[in-house]
């Protein structure tokens, strides 16, 4: 056929290149650890009891209890939601960590290492809802924080397109 070998005809007047088709392609979700919401809970239990026993009178005691229950339980369930919905997708040479709010686009082959433990973490940089988690150092000092559900495939993915990560772990984790 000449010079259009590599093109697909779908009549005699239009070409149409093959499908793009990544080498590499998987979704992560963020894994959600439930201990995340036992200490709020807890602390916000407490400051009812301290409510209720400083209040004149049981009404009241359970007025204030009633009125901080509903702030209480949007904050924790728009927490899950955003958590919920956090996704780490790679395809090709690109990891994406997406969130309802913002996402992120990281060269893999800027990666250059992977440490998992727990760690204190910094607003803006945590993508994570774990108290243990892998943090990716890319570029020369930019981090960020996840957790996929699947941390040892996620890793094998990643040093299977760039063989040059190095990875880590706390010890005992």
């Amino acid at each position: 056929m000449g010079t259009t070998d590599h093109l697909t005809t779908m009549d005699n007047k239009s070409t149409v290149p093959p499908p793009y088709i990544p080498k590499y392609h998987a979704v992560f979700r963020c894994k959600v650890d439930n201990r995340m919401y036992k200490w709020p809970i807890i602390m916000w239990c407490i400051f009812e009891i301290i409510i209720l026993i400083a209040t004149p009178s049981i009404l009241w005691g359970l007025f204030a209890v009633l009125w901080s229950v509903a702030p209480f339980l949007i904050i924790v369930l728009l927490s899950r939601y955003l958590w919920g919905n956090t996704t780490y997708i790679i395809t090709d040479d690109i990891l994406r960590v997406s969130t309802p709010l913002k996402s992120l686009d990281i060269n893999i082959n800027s990666v250059k290492k992977i440490r998992r433990g727990k760690f204190w973490v910094e607003r803006g940089k945590n993508y994570s809802a774990t108290y243990i988690k892998l943090r990716i150092i890319y570029d020369r000092s930019s981090y960020i924080y996840v957790s996929p559900e699947d941390e040892n495939l996620f890793i094998d993915l990643l040093q299977a397109i760039n063989p040059n990560i190095e990875y880590s772990s706390e010890r005992g984790l």
